[in-house]
């Protein structure tokens, strides 16, 4: 099975400027712990910046970059969905899964991918999305047969144009990782709470 991992990483961060991106968390970079969760997998990884593109370039450590495609998005101003497309049509070659990851979400743990790519590989099926509690997270997972459709889809809402218009081949997969849904946004409300 091969697996294009994109991981969108070129968002404006207007909440938390500059860019909570290439804020820390245990001496290492949001994005750093977000990249190295797909690390180990055998996946192409395709980083996808724009805001901030020579400053988060320069902040990941040259280890990773060696493992991973990094791609500017000039259009990063109109919304993730750019980034999507920029990801997918920077494929190389032929893959069975289009992988989306955003790139603030450092908390997913390892053996959960682990787990939702076990899924893959049994069953093969053509949307999946992980949940916690009911609530949708990252990864997720498109087959190739949608390419085309991704390439198309348009402002902020990422893939959740698809899975409106393909609901039935969509296989929602709850996790017990809260981490699929903890984005940075989350992380630091929370922070702020106590």
């Amino acid at each position: 099975m091969k697996i294009s991992m994109i991981i969108p990483a070129a968002g404006l961060s207007r909440r938390h400027p500059p860019n909570k991106l290439l804020d820390k968390i245990d001496d290492k970079t949001v994005i750093e712990h977000t990249i190295e969760s797909y690390l180990n997998h055998h996946f192409e990884i395709l980083l996808i910046t724009g805001h901030d593109n020579k400053i988060m370039t320069e902040a990941i450590p040259l280890s990773i970059k060696k493992q991973i495609i990094i791609i500017k998005n000039n259009q990063y101003q109109d919304g993730l969905s750019e980034s999507i497309k920029k990801g997918v049509v920077s494929v190389q070659g032929d893959c069975d899964y289009f992988g989306f990851s955003l790139g603030d979400k450092p908390f997913i743990r390892k053996e959960t991918i682990d787990t939702i790519l076990n899924k893959l590989e049994i069953e093969w099926p053509k949307i999946l999305i992980p949940t916690f509690k009911g609530v949708i997270g990252h990864p997720t997972f498109f087959s190739q047969i949608y390419r085309n459709e991704l390439l198309h889809i348009s402002g902020d809402s990422g893939g959740r144009e698809l899975l409106n218009s393909h609901n039935p081949d969509v296989t929602y997969f709850p996790v017990l990782d809260r981490g699929i849904i903890l984005d940075m946004d989350i992380y630091y409300a929370e922070q702020n709470d106590h």
